[in-house]
């Protein structure tokens, strides 16, 4: 059996698990040239003892970044953040105490980024903390394809070091190799912004 057969019965047992029909297309083949970047902030990064504080996601079509119709959403945990970690993500009590609940936001994001692959820098531990909030609201996991542009890096580096150390997969020493200006990190707008950059120069 294949794996783009095991995939596809996967897709398929996920839709079944489906509670909202208004997302059935997020289970539908992704049409070519067409990602979306995501990047999220969290109080830290145990997703069981952890939570989400916003998310990021801008749309990459070919070779543009549609900055201009990205959503930047700012999410209420049931724990405010605690000093240690706002010097980190730098988002106070103030901040996310009357931002929207994380249905609210998954009401938004969910459709925004329908069927396309997730870009990001260490996709897996958005997703990560993504996930149960997304099979608490439609029933299932996202079913998106994820694409971390890390190993993306060392394969463009391939042949020009002996291996990549984890510093220089490090998503400055990226920006820094492309010549791609910092926005400022720990924001998740602008890392998804650098994020996009950098995938549009390694894909």
């Amino acid at each position: 059996m294949t794996m783009n057969w095991l995939k596809q019965l996967s897709t398929a047992w996920q839709k079944n698990q489906l509670q909202r029909p208004e997302l059935a297309s997020m289970f539908t083949a992704p049409v070519d040239e067409q990602w979306v970047a995501i990047d999220c902030e969290m109080t830290g990064l145990n997703p069981k003892k952890h939570h989400l504080l916003s998310v990021a996601a801008i749309h990459i079509n070919g070779d543009k970044i549609d900055t201009g119709n990205g959503l930047h959403l700012l999410c209420r945990p049931p724990v405010m953040p605690e000093g240690d970690t706002i010097v980190i993500h730098g988002l106070r009590t103030a901040d996310v105490e009357h931002a929207m609940s994380y249905d609210e936001m998954l009401g938004l994001l969910l459709p925004f980024i329908s069927n396309r692959p997730l870009v990001g820098f260490c996709p897996q531990i958005d997703v990560g903390f993504l996930n149960p909030l997304v099979k608490h609201y439609m029933g299932t996991h996202l079913p998106n394809e994820i694409i971390d542009i890390r190993p993306l890096y060392s394969r463009r580096m391939m042949g020009r070091s002996q291996g990549l150390s984890s510093q220089a997969q490090h998503l400055n020493s990226i920006l820094a190799h492309y010549n791609i200006p910092e926005l400022g990190t720990h924001d998740a707008y602008n890392d998804a912004i650098m994020t996009a950059m950098a995938f549009l120069h390694m894909r």
